[in-house]
């Protein structure tokens, strides 16, 4: 009897491990999706409006600089 619940056991896991990597997969693929479709709209954004694209660009860098600089303090 307990050779067929380790039995079972192995197989539930393997199904878990199966469902787990069939997620992983799906969440890969939605991520290289997210930053090909965000890279496509930094690109069009840059050749629409550059000077508000590089004046957020320093906003953001003079912003974490000060957060960072705080930090040391």
């Amino acid at each position: 009897m307990s050779r067929d619940r380790a039995s079972r056991a192995a197989e539930l896991a393997e199904e878990a491990r199966e469902k787990a990597e069939e997620a992983y997969q799906a969440a890969q693929t939605a991520v290289e999706d997210g930053i090909d479709d965000a890279h496509r709209y930094l690109k069009r954004q840059w050749r629409e409006r550059p000077l508000a694209v590089a004046a957020s660009t320093l906003g953001a860098g003079v912003l974490i600089g000060l957060l960072i600089g705080a930090g040391r303090r």
